[in-house]
This record gives structure tokens, sequence and C-alpha cells, in this order.
């Protein structure tokens, strides 16, 4: 493949989100649903594409985007974050909830995938691990967990990732409002009695002047490097970084190092320079939002390419370990996020229960709807409680796509399931002791 080839695919890949764009903007039903554009584009494409309409031709490097993309979010991700520790002992509470919930999908969730496999053989080998990735992660982690698990022999694993995520979704919407309605009827919710339906600008058409913001900010004189370019490099250097280090290792000191596959490169890469851009006082060189900005694209393009691509006779042939797959692990995230917040969360704790379970099985941008719903004002703490949380949860559940299928293919099914217990009980025991009988 040429440069010349690639762009004439991004023109296809252009057409199909501007299209996605368009019907997402005069179609109100959508807005509402929370479905991002490059999600609708990727359908639009599969409906267009061979597989339904042959309207158009979908090009053959669509599929090979999560592979190539997924390295630079994870490393993104990393380079971006950062920890203000003071906030996260205010929220802990939250965070205790939020971890033990990826503890249970994972725990839950492979060896019901083994199960399952008894009767239907042909699944993907290491399916059941993608609970974990499609419903708490969204499509872009489901986009890595399958990338790696495809990589590893197990054929359709990024396709039944991308139909699990995009199942988490429409559970998140329908069921979230459920839960919300019920909660407000109950009297649970502390900022709104009866829901409301405003006009919410940021759900389609041009933003009003006081809600637009830079994407970036230029951080050096363009004299000496564009300040995009610089940022990129960051990322792209970290990667390279990575690769070099963990290829040197597994080269020569520790072989098994080459199981953890091509994703940690990144990651790795970006934790070394965040530290020595500290200790050297160069952390002014790195703008977050910007490297926030390119991870951002790269996921659109990741997400448009695995679900326009995206295998439809898994759907047909697989729908019932499907349906008792996902409704088995969404069961228990409702369960968890509803006891647990209660037990543990004394302040807004409905609040916090609809944004776990919103970003649990969808996505972030999906629990924070769930709280707009309950909270229309912007009151409540959850918001912020799930940023913390997330940000202190990064470093692990950023590296699993990586890691779990190895261990998986390793013959460590043990091992996958040990991570999801201890992750689930750990935080749950200390929530107990610190928050569940204090007032």
């Amino acid at each position: 493949m040429t440069f010349a080839s690639l762009l004439k695919d991004w023109q296809v890949l252009a057409a199909l989100m501007l299209l996605g764009f368009a019907v997402r903007e005069v179609c109100k039903p959508i807005q509402k649903l929370y479905i991002p554009t490059s999600m609708l584009a990727g359908f639009l494409g599969l409906i267009l594409g061979p597989q339904v309409l042959g309207v158009i031709t979908i090009p053959k490097s669509f599929s090979s985007y999560a592979g190539a993309l997924i390295g630079l979010v994870l490393t993104c991700i990393v380079l971006g974050i950062t920890f203000d520790r003071s906030r996260f002992r205010n929220y802990v509470d939250y965070a205790c909830v939020c971890i033990a919930v990826w503890g249970m999908q994972l725990m839950v969730g492979a060896p019901l995938g083994e199960v399952l496999s008894k009767f239907w053989p042909s699944l993907p080998k290491g399916w059941g691990l993608l609970g974990v990735f499609s419903f708490w992660g969204g499509h872009g982690t489901a986009g890595a967990a399958g990338t790696a698990l495809d990589k590893l022999g197990a054929e359709g694993a990024l396709s039944m990732g991308m139909i699990l995520s995009t199942v988490g979704l429409m559970s998140a919407v329908t069921i979230g409002m459920v839960i919300v309605n019920w909660g407000i009827r109950k009297g649970y919710a502390q900022y709104t009695k009866i829901p409301e339906s405003g006009y919410d600008p940021t759900l389609s058409g041009v933003l009003p002047k006081e809600l637009q913001r830079p994407i970036g900010h230029v951080k050096v004189s363009t004299n000496g490097i564009n300040a995009l370019v610089l940022q990129i490099c960051l990322i792209l250097f970290s990667m390279w970084l990575g690769q070099l280090i963990l290829g040197t290792l597994g080269n020569t000191i520790f072989p098994w190092v080459k199981k953890l596959g091509s994703l940690v490169n990144g990651m790795l890469g970006a934790a070394i320079i965040r530290i020595i851009m500290s200790k050297m006082h160069w952390d002014g060189y790195l703008d977050k939002p910007t490297v926030s900005q390119v991870s951002g694209c790269a996921l659109d393009v990741l997400i448009l390419g695995a679900v326009s691509t995206m295998k439809l006779s898994l759907v047909s042939t697989f729908i019932v370990p499907i349906v008792v797959y996902s409704a088995v692990l969404l069961a228990l995230t409702i369960a968890v996020s509803l006891f647990f917040c209660m037990k543990y969360c004394k302040l807004e704790w409905f609040e916090k229960a609809c944004c776990l379970f919103g970003m649990a099985s969808g996505a972030v941008p999906t629990g924070l709807a769930l709280v707009r719903a309950v909270d229309p004002d912007g009151k409540s703490s959850a918001p912020d409680a799930q940023g913390v949380a997330s940000s202190a949860w990064a470093p692990v559940y950023g590296s699993m796509p990586a890691i779990l299928p190895a261990l998986y293919f390793g013959g460590n099914l043990a091992a996958c399931v040990g991570i999801g217990a201890a992750s689930f009980f750990i935080p749950l025991v200390i929530g107990w002791v610190m928050f569940a009988n204090k007032k």
C-alpha cells in the first residue's frame, strides 16, 4: 500500500464520517441516544457496503485500522494522565465501586464465555474476555482487545467486540432511562423529581460561543516547529521508545516479554517520557488537550473502520450466546452499581450509580447523559467522581487489552479470572471497612 492509495481510502472514510455527522445532526432520536458520529458512520459503511446493499466498496485498509491505531490511542491515554491525590481521596468511595464493576465483568465474563463456547465451539477463542472491554471500555477498548485476540489467532474477535459494545451502548441508554425514572419515582434523585427535557445545545448544531473552546494550545514558537507536529512526535517517539526497550528485553533477557504484544509499547514509552519530562521540568512542552484530540481522532477512525467491516454473519450465527452473555453481565452491572453505591456513597449515591452504570455498559458520555437526566442543573459531583476514578484506574484498564489476551493464549485463564476477582473483592472490602457503616 502506498501513501497515495491510503489517501484515497481516507477520502471514502471522510465521506462516510461526514454522512454520519449529517444524519446525526438532523435525526433527534440519534442525538438523544448519544451515538457518536464515528459509530454511526461505521454502520452506514456496513449497510452501504458489500455485506448488505453493495452500493459502495469498503477499502481493504479499513479492517487494519484497529490494529494500527489502538497502540497510538493507548499511548495518548498514558501520556495525558494527571493525578490529583487530594481529589482522589474525596471520591475514593465511588472509585471502589467503579473498580469493582470492572473486576466483576472480567471475573464473570471470562469463564462464562468458556462455558458458552462448549455449546458453540466456533465462537472466537477467548471471546469471554471481551465483556469487560466492550461494556466497561466501549468500542475503543473493545477494538484494542479484539485486535490483540485476532492477532493471537481468535478470528472474529474484533467483530465480536464491536457487536458487544453496540449492545452495551444501546442497553446503557434504554435500561439506564428505566433506572433513572425508577429512582426519581422512589425519591432517590436529589436534584429533580420530574424528568426535564429542555434544549441541550451540545446535541447538535454549532455550539454557542460560551461553550466553544480551543482544541489545544500552542506550546512553542512556530518559528521552530509546528505545535501539532511537536505533540504528534512526542506520541510517536513514545511508541518507538517502548518498542525499542521491550524488543531488546524480549530478544535478550526476558523472552516472555514478546508475548505482551505491541500494544504495551507506547504505554511503556509514554510512562518513561512523562517521568523524564516531570523530573526535568519539561512538562510545559506537553499539551494534554492536543494529545487528547489526536487520541480522539485516531479513536474515531478506528471505530469507523472496525464497525464498517464487522462480520454480520457472527450476529446471526451467535445471537443466542451474545444475548445470554450480555444479559448476565449487564444485570450484574446494574446490581453492583446500585447496591454498593447506595452502601458506600453517602453523598449523591443515586447520581453516582446512574453515572457508573451508563459508563460501565456503554461509554463515559452515556454515563454523563444519565446524570444529566437526574441532575439537569449540573449540581451533582458524580461527573467529577467519574473523572477521578477513571484517571486512577486508567493505567490498569489501559494495559489490560494487551495483557489479558496474552495471558489467555498462554493457557492462563485462571490468572485472568484471578485478576478480575482481586479487582472485584479488594476494593469492595476496602470500601466496606471505610464507608459501609460510617455516616
